[in-house]
C-alpha cells in the first residue's frame, strides 16, 4: 500500500520537472522570446497555481470518488497544453525558416507570446495542483500513519533530480529541445496509470483505518506507535499508552514529526515530512474550525519583519531559478548533460539540510541561520557574476553552486515553518503556514519571474545576480530589525 504512495510521487515529480525546467530554453532557442517576455510567461504559473489548488482540493474533498479520475484529467489536459507548447514551436520554425517568396505569413510574436501565455495558464491550473492531490491521498492512505509521510515524499525529491538529469542528458544527444516534451509526455502517461488504482487504494486504507478505529475505541486505554530508531540504528516502536480515544489523529503531522524526532537523533523521512509537509498545508490541514490569524499579530513588528523577509527571500530566489538554465546555456555556453545535474546536486543538499536542520536550530540558533542561509544566497550571486564562458572551471563551479541553493533555501524555509508556528497559536498554525506558501512560493516566486525577465532583457545576467545579491542584503536587515530585543514577543 505505502509502495503505491511512492508511485504516486515519482511519477507527478517526473511529470512536473520534465519540461518546466528547460522550458525558458526553450522560450529562447525555439520561440525567440525576449528574456522579459519569458518572465512574463513564467509569472503566471505561481498565481494560477494559488487559485487552482483550493479549486481542486475542495472537489475532491467533497465527493471523494472522484479523487483518481480528477487526477487523471488535470494531468491529462495539462500534459496536453504542455505538448501544445512544443506545436507552437513547430510552428514558428516552419515559418521562420520559409523564404520571404513561398507565400507563408510572417510570425506575430504579440500573438506567439499570448497563446503560449494561455497555454501556461493551464498548464498552472491543471497540472500544476497535483502535487496537492497527491498530497491529500496520500493522507488518507496513511491515516493515523502520516508520520510516514516524508519516507513517501522523499521519493518525490529523488524523482526531480532524476528527471532533469535525463532530460538534460537526452537534450545533450540528440541536440534536440523536443525531448523535454517526450519525456514530459511518458511522465503524464505513467501519471495517469498510477491515478486509477487511487481510489481504490484510499478506499482499502480508510476501511482499513476505520476497522482499527473502531476496535481502538471499544478498548479502554489505546496504545499508538511513535516511529523511532534504537541505538543500533534500526526502525522501531516505542509504545506510548494513551487514554480515551485516539488522540493522535487531532494532532498535525508537524507536531508528530517534531516529537519523533525527540526520540530519533537523525532520521531523514521524519525531516521530510516535518518541513515539506507544509507545501499545501493551507489545502489539506486547514479545516472550518481554523481560525484567522488577528490583524494584531500579523502587524507585530516581529513577525512583520519576518513576513517580509520569506518574500523578499522568495523573489531573490526566483530571479536565480528561473533564468539560471538560461545563464548557464547562452552566458556560459555550458551543454545541456552538464546542466542536467543541477537538479540531483540540488536535491541531495537539500534533503540533507533538511535532515540536520533541526540539530543546526538547537545548537546555533534561529537568528544565525537565516542570516547564514542569505549569506550562501549572496556569495553564490557574486560567484555566478565571476565566471567566463567556454571554461570548464567555470562548468564545475556553476554545479558546485548549485549546491548553495539546497543549503540556503532548505535552512530557511526550515527556519520559517518552524518560526511560523511559534509565531501564532495552535489553532492559527495551518492558515499561518498558508500565508507562508502564499508569499513564498505564490507572489514571491511571481514577483521574481516579472522583475527577473526585465532586469536580463534590459541589462542583463550579471545585474540579474548583483539584484539578487542585493535584495537578499535588504532582507538580512529587515531580519535583522525584527530580531532586536524591543520587538521580542512576551
Amino acid at each position: 500500500m505505502y509502495f503505491f504512495c511512492k508511485l504516486l510521487y515519482i511519477t507527478v515529480f517526473a511529470l512536473l520537472s520534465a519540461a518546466p525546467p528547460y522550458l525558458p530554453l526553450y522560450y529562447h532557442n525555439v520561440l525567440k522570446f525576449s528574456s522579459d517576455q519569458i518572465g512574463f510567461v513564467i509569472a503566471v504559473a505561481p498565481f494560477i497555481e494559488s487559485t487552482a489548488c483550493p479549486v481542486w482540493a475542495i472537489l475532491v474533498d467533497k465527493r471523494p470518488r472522484l479523487h483518481g479520475p480528477v487526477m487523471i484529467f488535470t494531468s491529462c489536459v495539462g500534459g496536453l497544453a504542455v505538448l501544445s507548447i512544443m506545436g507552437i514551436g513547430h510552428y514558428v520554425q516552419q515559418h521562420s525558416s520559409g523564404s520571404p517568396g513561398d507565400g507563408s505569413a510572417p510570425v506575430d510574436n504579440r500573438t506567439v507570446v499570448m497563446a503560449t501565455c494561455t497555454l501556461a495558464l493551464a498548464v498552472a491550473f491543471f497540472t500544476l495542483p497535483n502535487t496537492a492531490l497527491v498530497d491529500s491521498a496520500v493522507m488518507k492512505i496513511l491515516g493515523p500513519n502520516k508520520i510516514l509521510y516524508g519516507e513517501q515524499r522523499l521519493w518525490g525529491s529523488i524523482s526531480t533530480g532524476m528527471t532533469v538529469l535525463l532530460v538534460g542528458y537526452l537534450i545533450s544527444i540528440t541536440g534536440n529541445l523536443d525531448v523535454m516534451f517526450y519525456v514530459s509526455g511518458i511522465s503524464v502517461l505513467s501519471f495517469m496509470c498510477v491515478a486509477t488504482m487511487t481510489n481504490s487504494q484510499t478506499a482499502a486504507a480508510m476501511s482499513q483505518h476505520e476497522d482499527e478505529r473502531t476496535a481502538l475505541l471499544r478498548a479502554p486505554s489505546v496504545a499508538t506507535n511513535i516511529y523511532n530508531k534504537d541505538d543500533d540504528g534500526l526502525e522501531s516502536f516505542t509504545q506510548l499508552k494513551l487514554t480515551g480515544s485516539i488522540l493522535s489523529r487531532a494532532r498535525t503531522l508537524r507536531e508528530e514529526a517534531n516529537d519523533a524526532l525527540e526520540h530519533a537523533s537523525v532520521n531523514l523521512g521524519l525531516a521530510v515530512g516535518r518541513v515539506l509537509s507544509v507545501e499545501h498545508s493551507s489545502v489539506i490541514l486547514a479545516s472550518e474550525d481554523d481560525e484567522v490569524p488577528s490583524r494584531a499579530s500579523l502587524t507585530s513588528p516581529r513577525v512583520l519583519c519576518y513576513l517580509v523577509t520569506i518574500l523578499l527571500f522568495g523573489v531573490v530566489l526566483s530571479l536565480i531559478v528561473n533564468f539560471l538554465f538560461l545563464f548557464l546555456n547562452e552566458d556560459l555556453h555550458m551543454p545541456a548533460s552538464m546542466i542536467g545535474w543541477t537538479g540531483p546536486l540540488g536535491a541531495i543538499t537539500e534533503l540533507l539540510c533538511f535532515c540536520f536542520a533541526k540539530q543546526l536550530a538547537e545548537r546555533y540558533g534561529v537568528t544565525r541561520l537565516v542570516i547564514s542561509a542569505h549569506l550562501i544566497i549572496i556569495f553564490r550571486c557574486i560567484a555566478y557574476t565571476l565566471l567566463v564562458p567556454d571554461s570548464t572551471f567555470s562548468f564545475i563551479a556553476a554545479l558546485l553552486l548549485q549546491m548553495c541553493h539546497g543549503i540556503g533555501f532548505a535552512i530557511f524555509w526550515s527556519i520559517s515553518v518552524s518560526e511560523m508556528d511559534s509565531f501564532f497559536p495552535p489553532e492559527q498554525r495551518a492558515v499561518a503556514q498558508g500565508v507562508l506558501g502564499a508569499l513564498h512560493n505564490g507572489l514571491g516566486t511571481g514577483l521574481g519571474a516579472l522583475i527577473g525577465g526585465y532586469i536580463d532583457a534590459y541589462l542583463g545576467s550579471l545585474w540579474l545576480f548583483r539584484l539578487a545579491a542585493i535584495l537578499c542584503a535588504l532582507s538580512i536587515t529587515v531580519f535583522s530589525i525584527g530580531r532586536l530585543p524591543r520587538f521580542e514577543q512576551p
